[in-house]
């Protein structure tokens, strides 16, 4: 099979559309150190201060499940677990002790994956305060690499965690990959190497098996350190080399190899079911040899990766349209141009979609149609304008915001460069080469339809077809040999080019607009840094200006009112209120010619509802703020009904809930929800049922009356903005809408109050166990409040993971967490715990989820307590440059008067174990306890 890249590059020589003294090597970021040391340990170092204080360590293993024997099968995941169970420096779990203590927590800060082909570990945002803390740190990678313990018992308790990870997992896509992943994979080890293996090894494997691959896999030469945050990078150096200066690898190691997919002459077709399949996913890929790492640091790389995205980028924006028409057997449908399913060696071109009920077969065909209309036609001019200027817009966004990268995105990148040898070039230099290639007369649309050419083919070699179906008894299913005969007939037809219907008109009409209004009064909020707008037509806008992203600016407007206002006659409408008018189009554009108008702007709008209040949100790019604002005008007066769009958003909900109950998950979610709310009709699940209740006519109506008063809202500007332009643009699109009537709310029922318990069994393909508890009370809206209602479960989730995970081998995650929630004139503290269970050990986590709110209503771990105030104090560090978070504080500020800010680091460095045991007694004195849990049916 030839590599298809070749095709594309070769294409442009011989055309003379590009010289040898264009192209060229990629540039490598001049910020980053890099070593190697003699035993072939490499390193990446990375200075960056955004966010400031903190910093990231990984280490980036070039195995996986591919490297494990037969009688492995499993244990490369198995392994990464074990790299939390113990090791020569952190005995048992002290590790996780140990980084809490760092402010580290396990899961969103401490954590790691295994692959097919890659282990990765992760230890983020720890502050950088202490050096002897980032030296631990390099310390655990060290372990990690080649010191970890695998003690037997520690092993024994493991086993119960990966079982029940694998339940957890086992979904119905997951039930059908593990029955046919051979059949994708002929003659090829991946298709019988899904990194959470067989639970036949893992439940029994002896001892050595494990620590053999440890011992063969895990070595320097596999092993790259890298560091990204605020650290001195002479040090770090320094530390790494000496840590690693003993390691050694055998004379005789084992080389990692990378596995080969066979090409395969004859198409291969698949079908899969499984009872719990919610509807029909079909699809079809066309292998082709991947890019090879060795050439990826070419500037050829960069010119072929651009053109399989924007190929992607235009054939989807045809499938999103042709999806809209009704006699579309597909609710959904998308490409791309990637690994071939799990296998890093093979690409493909891969497009999959969402069958509507007994329109598997149809759906196979309508998607490879419009992928052989691409082959034999391509795409329009006006199509490739649009998604290059597109691309371009989000090339400069991040451009834009290029001094503001995370310390996770270096990471990412710098293990990729590692792992698969991605580029890594400064932020400058890759905009600059990626503006230069893409903005080349010889990239047209021309050169882009012949190697769509080349990646779309018409013919059985290497070309797979898939489709996966629910089993149920009486079903008549697709064949291998339909699926087949359904290719073969699009090859067949005679098919016509694609027509590219395009509005070339302005969003609104300017001479349209009435006057523009005035501001008419400011003032400033020196403490929280905002200020504050009056309009002439009664508006207030909040101004807070801040440097943290710069390519971002959040907006939010806010008026009282909500779903409260409406009974029981609009309950189904309010339940697809948001999802409706995402649905519609604005001003003379439908949905999909609104998306195309878009194109090239970063600018995005819409309307939402909740029980008190009516919203906009939306964001922006510094340079399409007046897009944005037009936007804002048009949720506001003209919201249009798109029939096409609304009937096909419907198919999606139709499609999604007729089989919702055939999963377990689902079916636990619904009576979750049932029982907290006491059954309460406004909050009842969604169902097919409920879609007959629904009036697109009805929901307009709602909304006319909801936005009906724009100068009753509350309009917040949060980024980097210029206010110079801005103001203007207040007058023109805010302060000259209606002023309206000023509104309230209405207080609707709540969360049921008093002990309410609902167990119940569920028979499932996969025996599945989850428990719910759910504890709460009304209390005064402070800040104080809020602190302790979330340190609480903190403390509590800390106390679930050692006692129900760690211990007892129940559970493969289990979480606390608790909030105080402004509802209405009210509040109410509320702390609730969710655990996924071991079916086999039910019984034991749901006394252990008791015992321990209870035991912490009567005394608190000081170290734990500690630990959670260390966390909280980081995170408020990190969230204090977030325009997210600013956004939620000036809200609350503005509506309540509380300032969650100013006082936010007081409070939390105020708790104590008393207090925390003293406020989580006081929630369940109140008696108001919610308990839901599903086990198995026998």
């Amino acid at each position: 099979m030839k590599i298809k890249h070749l095709f594309l590059i070769v294409l442009l020589f011989v055309t003379g559309m590009v010289s040898a003294q264009q192209m060229g090597p990629i540039p490598v970021n001049k910020n980053v150190r890099q070593g190697k040391l003699s035993n072939g340990l490499t390193y990446y170092i990375l200075h960056n201060e955004w966010p400031e204080r903190v910093a990231n360590f990984y280490i980036a293993q070039r195995v996986g499940s591919i490297q494990e024997n037969d009688n492995q099968r499993g244990l490369a995941h198995f392994l990464e677990h074990m790299a939390f169970n113990g090791s020569e420096h952190f005995p048992d779990s002290t590790l996780l002790e140990y980084t809490r203590s760092l402010g580290v927590a396990f899961g969103s800060n401490l954590n790691a994956y295994t692959s097919i082909d890659q282990t990765v570990y992760r230890i983020c945002d720890v502050p950088t305060a202490r050096q002897t803390a980032l030296d631990s740190c390099l310390l655990i990678l060290k372990d990690w690499s080649n010191g970890l313990v695998l003690a037997d018992k520690e092993i024994d308790k493991e086993r119960g965690v990966i079982h029940q990870e694998w339940q957890l997992r086992r979904s119905p896509v997951m039930r059908i990959y593990d029955d046919i992943l051979p059949k994708f994979y002929p003659d090829s080890k991946y298709g019988h190497r899904m990194p959470i293996g067989l639970m036949s090894i893992v439940d029994n494997f002896p001892y050595q098996d494990l620590r053999d691959y440890y011992k063969k896999w895990y070595r320097p030469d596999n092993q790259c350190i890298i560091v990204v945050g605020d650290v001195d990078v002479d040090h770090t150096e320094n530390e790494i080399k000496k840590l690693w200066a003993n390691s050694t690898v055998p004379s005789n190691a084992a080389q990692v190899v990378e596995e080969q997919v066979p090409d395969t002459k004859e198409a291969i077709y698949v079908f899969g079911k499984d009872k719990e399949m919610p509807y029909s996913q079909v699809g079809f890929c066309m292998k082709h040899d991947a890019f090879p790492d060795s050439q990826k640091g070419d500037m050829y790389y960069y010119i072929d990766s651009y053109a399989k995205n924007i190929i992607s980028m235009m054939l989807n924006q045809r499938l999103s349209e042709l999806a809209q028409k009704p006699e579309s057997p597909f609710t959904s449908a998308y490409s791309y141009d990637g690994d071939y399913l799990i296998s890093k060696p093979k690409a493909a071109f891969t497009m999959e979609a969402d069958a509507k009920d007994g329109k598997d077969i149809d759906a196979l065909s309508a998607i490879y149609r419009e992928a052989q209309r691409v082959r034999q036609y391509g795409f329009t001019a006006g199509e490739f304008d649009r998604m290059k200027s597109e691309y371009l817009s989000q090339l400069e966004s991040a451009y834009v915001n290029r001094n503001k990268i995370k310390n996770s995105q270096y990471g990412d990148e710098l293990r990729d460069h590692y792992l698969a040898n991605e580029p890594i070039p400064g932020k400058e230099e890759e905009y600059q080469i990626m503006k230069q290639l893409i903005e080349m007369p010889a990239l047209n649309v021309d050169v882009i339809n012949k190697y769509a050419q080349e990646l779309i083919t018409d013919n059985d070699s290497n070309f797979v077809a898939y489709i996966f179906a629910q089993e149920k008894a009486g079903k008549a299913y697709p064949t291998e040999a339909q699926m087949a005969q359904a290719v073969n007939a699009v090859r067949a037809e005679k098919i016509e080019p694609y027509v590219d219907n395009v509005k070339q008109e302005p969003l609104l009409d300017e001479k349209k607009l009435p006057k523009a209004g005035k501001i008419t009064g400011e003032k400033e909020n020196k403490v929280l840094g905002y200020k504050e707008l009056t309009l002439s037509n009664g508006a207030r806008v909040i101004l807070k200006k801040t440097d943290f992203k710069d390519n971002e600016i959040q907006f939010q407007a806010v008026a009282k009112g909500g779903k409260g206002l409406y009974g029981k006659a609009d309950f189904n409408n309010l339940q697809l209120f948001d999802a409706v008018l995402g649905y519609s189009g604005l001003g003379n554009f439908s949905r999909q010619e609104l998306q195309k108008a878009l194109s090239g702007k970063q600018a995005s709008m819409s309307c939402s509802m909740s029980s008190y209040y009516q919203m906009l949100g939306g964001s922006c790019v510094p340079k399409d703020i007046e897009t944005m604002m037009q936007l804002l005008y048009l949720n506001f007066t003209n919201i249009a009904k798109d029939e096409d769009s609304y009937k096909a958003m419907m198919a999606q909900f139709e499609l999604a809930l007729k089989n919702k109950d055939l999963s377990p998950e689902s079916v636990f979610g619904d009576s979750l929800t049932c029982t907290i709310y006491g059954h309460e009709a406004r909050y009842a699940p969604l169902t097919l049922n409920s879609l007959k209740g629904i009036s697109y006519d009805r929901i307009l109506q709602i909304w006319k009356e909801r936005y009906a008063n724009p100068g009753q809202f509350v309009y917040y500007f949060v980024g980097n903005f210029d206010e110079a332009t801005l103001r203007p643009l207040i007058e023109k699109y805010i302060a000259s809408l209606p002023k309206g009537k000023a509104e309230n709310w209405k207080e609707v029922p709540s969360y049921v109050n008093g002990k309410v318990v609902n167990k119940f069994t569920r028979k499932s393909e996969t025996p599945k166990a989850i428990a719910f508890e759910m504890w709460h009370t009304p209390m005064a809206y402070t800040l104080e409040n809020d602190v302790l209602t979330n340190a609480a479960a903190q403390v509590l989730s800390m106390v679930y993971l050692k006692s129900i995970r760690e211990d007892a081998s129940a559970a493969y995650s289990v979480s606390a967490n608790g909030s105080l929630r402004r509802l209405g004139n009210k509040a109410i503290a509320v702390v609730q715990g969710y655990c996924p269970m071991d079916p086999e050990k039910s019984e034991l986590a749901l006394k252990l989820l008791a015992d321990g709110i209870k035991d912490n209503t009567v005394k608190m771990d000081a170290d734990k307590v500690q630990k959670v105030k260390d966390f909280m104090l980081k995170n408020a560090e990190l969230s204090a440059k977030s325009n997210t978070h600013w956004m939620d504080v000036l809200d609350e500020y503005i509506w309540t008067g509380i300032d969650f800010q100013t006082g936010y680091k007081a409070a939390v460095e105020g708790l104590t174990p008393a207090k925390l045991a003293a406020h989580l007694k006081q929630i369940l004195a109140a008696g108001n306890h919610a308990e839901v849990v599903m086990t198995p049916a026998k």
